[in-house]
C-alpha cells in the first residue's frame, strides 16, 4: 500500500449488542488494512452496551464514540458518516465482523478504478456464540443472481448483500444520492437501488471477507407486515426512478415483465400498485421521497394490502 491509496473510516451503529460489540470491534482492529479512525454511535441501547464501549475506550482511545437517543440504525449510520474523514466508508453492525483482509481487498479495488462507487463481498454466516452456519436463504438468492446476472432484479427478488454491514463506499457518493432513508428494515436495500438507478457501479468481491451474524434479536426477523411493505416501496422508487431515464427504458417491456414476474412470485403486486399511486402524486421520479408514513389513510391502505 502506498501513500496515495484512499483513506477510509469505519462506522459502527451500536444497539443493544452487548454480547457481540467488543467482537466487532476486534474484528476492525485486526484488520491487515488499518482504518483512519472508528466511529461508532450508541443508538440508545438499554443494555451494557455502553458500558462494555467505556471498557474498550479505555484500551482504545483513539475510538470515536457518542451515545444519543435511539432514532433507529439508519440514523445512527448517516450520523457517523458525517462525521466521517476518510476517502472511503465502511461500515459495519455491531453484531457482525469484519475478515483480516476485507478493507485492505475492497480499498484495492476503489484505489485501482474510480468507475467503481462501492464494493461488497460475499458473506459467510455465524450464529449467536460464533459458531459457522449455512444460510440457505442467502444462497438461493445468490444463485438467483447468477441465474438473471441482472443485479437490480435479483437484489429486489432477494437482497443478498444482505446488510448495511456490506458496504465500502466513497464517500462523495453520500453527497450525489443522499444518505440512507428513514427505513426501518430496508434502508440497506433501498440505497443499493438508489446507487444503481444512479448509475453508480458496484464491484462484488465473490469472497466471504464478511461474517453476519444470525440471532434472534436480527432486525429482520420483526414484523413481517412492515418488512414486506418496505420492501414494496424500495422495488416501487426503483421501478419510477428507473422507467423515467432514458438508460433504463431502453430496457424495454421484457424488463418490466421480469419485474412482474418477480414480484408477483413474493406477492407484492399490490403494495406496489398502491406505491405506483403514491409516487404518481409526489414531485418527479428522482426526487428525494424517503417516507411514506405521513398519510394515516395511505398507511391503512398499505396494511391492508399486507394481509
Amino acid at each position: 500500500m502506498t501513500d496515495t491509496m484512499p483513506t477510509i473510516s469505519v462506522v459502527i451503529p451500536l444497539y443493544n449488542h452487548e454480547k457481540y460489540i467488543r467482537a466487532a470491534v476486534e474484528s476492525v482492529l485486526g484488520q491487515d488494512l488499518k482504518p483512519i479512525e472508528m466511529i461508532i454511535v450508541n443508538d440508545g441501547s438499554r443494555d451494557a452496551s455502553e458500558r462494555i464501549m467505556t471498557d474498550i475506550l479505555h484500551h482504545h482511545p483513539d475510538i470515536v464514540f457518542w451515545s444519543q437517543p435511539n432514532q433507529g440504525a439508519y440514523q445512527a449510520i448517516n450520523a457517523g458518516i458525517h462525521r466521517a474523514t476518510g476517502d472511503l466508508v465502511a461500515i459495519l453492525n455491531s453484531d457482525d465482523c469484519y475478515h483480516p483482509q476485507r478493507l485492505k481487498r475492497c480499498v484495492q479495488v476503489l484505489a485501482a478504478s474510480t468507475d467503481i462507487a462501492a464494493v461488497t463481498t460475499a458473506i459467510d454466516f455465524m450464529d449467536a456464540g460464533g459458531t459457522k452456519v449455512k444460510n440457505r436463504w442467502y444462497e438461493q438468492n445468490r444463485s438467483f443472481y447468477d441465474q438473471e446476472r441482472d443485479l437490480p432484479l435479483a437484489l429486489m427478488n432477494g437482497n443478498f448483500f444482505m446488510t448495511t454491514s456490506n458496504i465500502v463506499i466513497r464517500r462523495s457518493v453520500f453527497q450525489d444520492i443522499g444518505y440512507f432513508a428513514p427505513l426501518r428494515y430496508v434502508h440497506d436495500l433501498d440505497f443499493f437501488l438508489r446507487l444503481l438507478v444512479h448509475g453508480r457501479q458496484i464491484h462484488m468481491i465473490d469472497e466471504p471477507l464478511l461474517t453476519y451474524r444470525i440471532h434472534a434479536g436480527n432486525t429482520i426477523r420483526e414484523e413481517h407486515a412492515n418488512v414486506r411493505a418496505e420492501w414494496a416501496f424500495a422495488c416501487a422508487r426503483f421501478i419510477v426512478t428507473a422507467r423515467g431515464l432514458p438508460e433504463w427504458r431502453e430496457k424495454g417491456w421484457d424488463y418490466v415483465d421480469r419485474f412482474n414476474r418477480i414480484m408477483e412470485r413474493h406477492s407484492l403486486t399490490r403494495l406496489l400498485n398502491a406505491f405506483f399511486i403514491f409516487f404518481a402524486g409526489r414531485p418527479p421520479a428522482g426526487a428525494d421521497i424517503n417516507r411514506f408514513d405521513g398519510d394515516p389513510q395511505f398507511l391503512k391502505l398499505i396494511r391492508h394490502g399486507v394481509r
